[in-house]
């Protein structure tokens, strides 16, 4: 008869098994026999052995949820049967399911066991009446679910957001427990609520547009929400500010008041104060709402050509508390004379006798509609060219600066301005002398940010 060699497999995973050889029975020893040449005898094995295989070597049920499931296989790879008689997990946190023991396996049979488990670290004993292994070992591992990561890439906290403008809300996500487009994200605004609810896209990237006509003006804190599969939450949140103001191709037309010869072109999208006719006088304010007329910014463009060279323009914060109409004097009344509230004039005609402070093309700054003071002023380089001016207007308190086409001409200290609630618009004026006067592309916005 042949020796007999015996061997344990242990299965690593679920696929990758070694085998651990024992010794052949022949190539032991027995104590104290040895024959002439010093060889001990060869013991030949019983007829057959019992063979108790476990697969897998190991269980690790990754990342789960609360408890997660596998199953363990013991086998009876040898000739005669044995038992199992106990199966224990060793940590109250796993349990593991199967037939009552003790079970007799077969050779060829089988026994299942399904173990369930949290993230916790344990074994899972199988004690056999196999004299060669009479305890199997499988290492039980899980790893808990983390919450996602989160974080908010624009806008920074602290900024400022554009009026009249939609605003993109920009975040990235990832998931341990699986793709970040599974992730279930919520916008929230602690003064407008629910901004919108979305996931992110497969590079885990997120984002929310946020139109400034429906965000409340001041301080807001933005908290995106992500929850995963699991129901594992995280947050971030970013501090940002609206200031008041609008667009005006974001206005209702019918929040502004048209007077004289000032109206809207629909066909160009502009406001036409005057067009190139003589002793015309039309002014355009927006109605909706009021700023601060000492905390308000003004950026607009502005057109004064076409015509033979008169008179001008102006942006006039018209005092709502004292005002009896929209509409001033016509010709070097440039259409805002006599309006209550504060006006700087783009002046394109020299009227001597309504002392204009130079003969050249000319801003200057005029309270209550007194023409003929100006409080502040600055000389310009041509303005009847043919082209669109950008202007800006930025007072802050007594502080006024402006400057067109990105020349600062004021930018000092104004005494006499004051804080009153203003309707914001414009007005223009020919004589005998004519321009067309429009007005394109405004921005107004009233500093309640920092």
């Amino acid at each position: 008869m042949s020796p007999r060699r015996s061997c344990l497999v242990v299965c690593v995973g679920l696929s990758a098994c070694s085998d651990y050889n024992f010794k052949d029975q022949a190539d032991v020893e027995e104590p104290g026999v040895v024959d002439d040449s010093g060889t001990p005898p060869v013991v030949d094995d019983p007829e057959g052995a019992p063979l108790a295989v476990v697969s897998p070597g190991s269980v690790d049920l990754g990342i789960i949820c609360g408890t997660g499931l596998a199953e363990v296989t013991v086998d009876n790879d040898g000739d005669l049967p044995f038992d199992v008689t106990r199966i224990d997990t060793d940590s109250p946190s796993w349990s593991a399911v199967h037939d009552a023991l003790p079970v007799t396996l077969e050779p060829g049979a089988s026994l299942v066991i399904s173990v369930s488990g949290a993230p916790v670290d344990s074994t899972l004993v199988i004690e056999t009446t196999d004299p060669a292994h009479p305890e199997l070992s499988v290492p039980l591992t899980a790893t808990a679910d983390a919450p996602p990561t989160l974080s908010i890439t624009r806008p920074g906290t602290g900024s400022t957001l554009d009026v009249g403008a939609v605003t993109t809300f920009e975040a990235a996500v990832t998931d341990d427990a699986g793709p970040a487009d599974a992730v279930l994200l919520s916008w929230e605004s602690d003064v407008d609520g629910v901004l919108g609810t979305d996931s992110a896209d497969g590079a885990g990237v997120a984002t929310l547009s946020w139109d400034a006509a429906v965000r409340t003006s001041g301080p807001h804190v933005v908290t995106l929400t992500a929850t995963d599969t699991c129901g594992n939450r995280t947050e971030a949140d970013v501090v940002v500010c609206q200031n008041e103001g609008y667009l005006a191709d974001s206005l209702d037309l019918a929040t502004w008041n048209f007077e004289g010869s000032a109206s809207w072109d629909s066909g160009n999208q502009w406001v036409e104060l005057t067009p190139p006719a003589q002793n015309q006088s039309g002014t355009a304010f927006q109605t909706s709402s009021t700023v601060d007329a000492s905390n308000v910014q003004i950026e607009f463009e502005f057109y004064a050509s076409g015509g033979t060279g008169a008179d001008g323009l102006s942006v006039t914060a018209l005092d709502s508390t004292r005002m009896t109409s929209f509409v001033g004097n016509s010709g070097g009344g440039i259409g805002y004379g006599g309006l209550p509230g504060w006006s700087i004039e783009v002046d394109t005609w020299y009227n001597g006798e309504h002392s204009d402070p130079t003969q050249d093309d000319h801003l200057s700054v005029h309270i209550d509609g007194d023409v003929g003071s100006p409080l502040v002023w600055a000389a310009l380089p041509e303005m009847e060219d043919g082209s669109w001016h950008q202007m800006a207007v930025s007072v802050s308190g007594t502080w006024m600066t402006v400057s067109i086409d990105g020349v600062v001409y004021i930018d000092q200290a104004v005494s006499q301005i004051s804080s009153f609630p203003a309707y914001v618009g414009f007005t223009g004026a020919t004589g005998s002398v004519t321009n067309y006067h429009l007005i394109d592309a405004l921005q107004v916005e009233e500093f309640v940010c920092e």
